[in-house]
């Protein structure tokens, strides 16, 4: 394959990475009270560790003896895995609210949307003004961008992959 397109290929990955961990950071600072869901902050490492594998994937194509290697197409497979699996965790996290950032209920008692609440006399209450709906097109926003980074390293470890074996097919001559 054409190295420019898994530069090209590498560079989405980074833009995709960016925008996870940049989203992650602003729910995280827009807690309000208590700590931030767990989930949050491993949308956090996904993101950072997409960023690093891209890095390293745009590197590889500089680099001739790692240019067309197994090897970098199995971490872009390992790396497709774990961000696939924070798609589905995030998505799990949100709950059977998905779709649904109009729910009030839903929107005050997700953890990830609510951004924390204050236990009075046994009760819980959110803040008044906490932006719900910009927190949950955010959180819904993470929950895409994991799936599609992970489509793109699936893309980018069978491109490598199928790179290395073009490589080590010898050429028979032609009679």
């Amino acid at each position: 394959m054409n190295p420019c397109l898994i530069v090209l290929l590498r560079l989405t990955q980074l833009i995709f990475s960016a925008i996870i961990i940049s989203l992650s950071v602003v729910l995280i600072l827009g807690q309000r009270a208590g700590d931030s869901p767990v989930i949050t902050k491993f949308s956090i490492f996904l993101g950072s560790f997409g960023l690093f594998m891209s890095i390293f994937g745009v590197f590889s194509q500089i680099f001739a003896v790692l240019r067309q290697s197994k090897i970098v197409g199995s971490l872009d497979f390992v790396v497709a895995l774990v961000q696939f699996a924070g798609g589905v965790a995030t998505a799990v996290a949100l709950g059977p609210g998905i779709n649904s950032c109009s729910n009030k209920r839903w929107r005050e008692t997700n953890s990830i949307i609510n951004g924390g609440y204050i236990v009075v006399n046994g009760q819980n209450f959110v803040y008044k003004h906490t932006p719900f709906e910009s927190r949950c097109q955010m959180a819904f926003a993470i929950t895409t961008f994991e799936f599609l980074i992970g489509m793109t390293f699936v893309m980018s470890g069978v491109a490598m992959v199928l790179a290395a074996q073009k490589r080590k097919t010898p050429q028979v001559p032609k009679w």
